[in-house]
């Protein structure tokens, strides 16, 4: 249902508070419109994908996961409902499930860091190879050199898991990978450091281009002089 449709439709109005529920973020509201408009035309799939969204991040989890297969049924054809659909899943602890989700919004063009994020932080919870392994075919499909000055969607979201997972596994690959995000670097060089693999983390920040880093590793690195 676009604006067009919706100035020449006697449901404008719920059509109008719908809208302004959503941009407020303001989900009760919007679950209340969308259901009302569902009522006058049942089965929409804009509208069920909508209602979905709304439960969702109300905490419905799996209500919404029942109205998003319904919109997915009814022919909705948006990357962001099978994105939104392993959110349900994975916050259903279905983490299979969640996995085929992401994969179909991947599979319909998914732009959004989102969708890569939380593949491989589902993943990651699984195996941290079953992750490193996903990133080997991200990169197998758009092979390296990469332009990490604005990089493709699954490299940011790749980040992103790096930074909320345990462990230093995908900060590694990346970093091999010449990922300059200096976020990234930090957690690698802080798990050698505590690792006490001194030598290890006195590499990472002498190549580190941020200040304080390199004073770190000048510092470190006098503390280990011998005599």
């Amino acid at each position: 249902m676009n604006a067009s449709h919706a100035s020449q439709d006697p449901r404008q109005p719920l059509w109008e508070q719908a809208q302004a529920a959503l941009t407020a973020a303001d989900w009760p509201r919007l679950e209340q419109a969308v259901t009302l408009l569902l009522e006058l035309a049942p089965g929409h799939p804009e509208l069920l994908d909508l209602l979905g969204h709304a439960l969702l991040m109300q905490g419905k989890a799996a209500q919404g996961c029942v109205v998003l297969q319904k919109a997915l049924l009814a022919g909705n054809r948006s990357f962001w409902t099978p994105h939104k659909l392993g959110d349900a899943h994975w916050a259903l602890q279905c983490p299979e499930a969640a996995l085929e989700a992401y994969e179909q919004a991947l599979a319909w063009g998914s732009d959004s860091p989102l969708t890569s994020r939380n593949l491989l932080e589902t993943l990651h919870a699984g195996s941290e190879l079953q992750a490193i392994a996903r990133l080997e075919r991200f990169a197998a499909a758009i092979p390296p050199p990469w332009d990490w000055q604005d990089p493709e969607p699954w490299l940011r979201g790749a980040c992103a898991a790096a930074l909320r997972v345990q462990g230093p596994a995908l900060a590694v690959w990346l970093l091999r990978h010449g990922c300059p995000d200096p976020a990234v670097r930090s957690l690698v060089w802080h798990n050698t450091l505590y690792r006490l693999d001194f030598d290890a983390t006195l590499d990472l920040l002498a190549d580190s281009a941020e200040e304080l880093e390199q004073l770190l590793g000048e510092r470190l690195g006098r503390l280990l002089e011998p005599g």
